[in-house]
């Protein structure tokens, strides 16, 4: 529900910052284990993977 409110508020705001705010609120939900690397929509993977990579973590949000 909290999520869904958030996304919400996202998309309102309108702007390219907020596809940044995506990436980083699901690599947040991955690192704390409240999502999966798949559970992520396909437009936004490459990009949650790369945040995930430049914090020195894998897919699974674990360190490699």
């Amino acid at each position: 529900m909290i999520f869904n409110m958030l996304l919400r508020l996202l998309l309102l705001w309108g702007g390219g910052g907020y596809k940044m705010a995506l990436v980083t609120v699901f690599a947040t939900l991955i690192i704390a284990g409240r999502r999966t690397f798949a559970q992520v929509p396909a437009t936004l993977q490459q990009d949650v993977e790369v945040e995930l990579a430049a914090l020195g973590l894998n897919k699974d949000g674990r360190p490699e």
